[in-house]
């Protein structure tokens, strides 16, 4: 079960990385080449996940990978690309620069903390490392960097996404575009409370959460990408 959620999701986080990425080579906007960023650490993330769960146990590296790409990266940088949709150049330019202090100093300290391999053992009912048991880095500095770049980053993905909704209110847009961002919304929101629902939902619910959110997201991504005619492409998130 394990293998299979994470696979799925491997496949997913892929599929939605080159849509993506394809729409940043074919316009060049920033705020496509962000998430095409995101959504590129994410898939190193998942894959990290799916190999863990492939071998049957987590190992330093995998974890490594897993917390730098996935824990610490993803939500930031979905958040800056976001904002450099939704909010002025100079915000926007300023928080992508703290997102990159923060994945650069964050990611150094994941890469080179010493792990204690017996913790990566203790795993839930679907084989990821069970955090509500133990905790595999300290807070202070490592975990302390990973929850300000979760909340900085979900404050202005899931923050934009409602700005994105406020403007296409009562506007006679797209229903598809606007059951999109609110997927978008829905996704983020998902995505940032992963953690909690796991600690408070029953093991494995970590990985139903993560491939709960990738789907919300890539789905909302896909209805509010679609051409429309104006003013309606004005609100577009790609």
């Amino acid at each position: 079960m394990a293998l299979a959620l994470s696979a799925l999701d491997l496949v997913v986080s892929a599929c939605f990385t080159l849509l993506v990425a394809a729409q940043w080579v074919a316009r060049r906007r920033p705020h496509q080449l962000l998430w095409a960023a995101a959504l590129l650490v994410w898939t190193l993330a998942v894959g990290a996940e799916t190999a863990a769960a492939w071998n049957g146990i987590w190992s330093p590296m995998t974890y490594r990978l897993y917390y730098a790409f996935g824990a610490l990266m993803v939500a930031a940088w979905l958040g800056a690309g976001s904002l450099h949709l939704s909010a002025s150049p100079r915000l926007a330019r300023a928080f992508t620069w703290v997102v990159a202090g923060l994945s650069i100093v964050s990611g150094i300290l994941i890469f080179t903390y010493p792990i204690d391999t017996a913790k990566l053992a203790v795993v839930d009912s679907l084989g990821f490392v069970d955090t509500t048991l133990v905790k595999v880095f300290p807070f202070v500095p490592v975990r302390m960097f990973v929850v300000l770049a979760n909340i900085l980053g979900t404050l202005a993905f899931v923050g934009s996404a409602l700005y994105s909704l406020w403007r296409l209110r009562g506007g006679g847009f797209s229903g598809a575009r606007t059951t999109g961002v609110l997927l978008i919304a829905v996704g983020g929101l998902v995505a940032a409370s992963t953690h909690s629902l796991g600690a408070i939902g029953g093991p494995g619910l970590f990985r139903v959460g993560e491939l709960a959110a990738i789907l919300f997201i890539f789905s909302g991504y896909v209805l509010s990408s679609r051409r429309l005619p104006e003013p309606a492409a004005a609100a577009a998130p790609a």
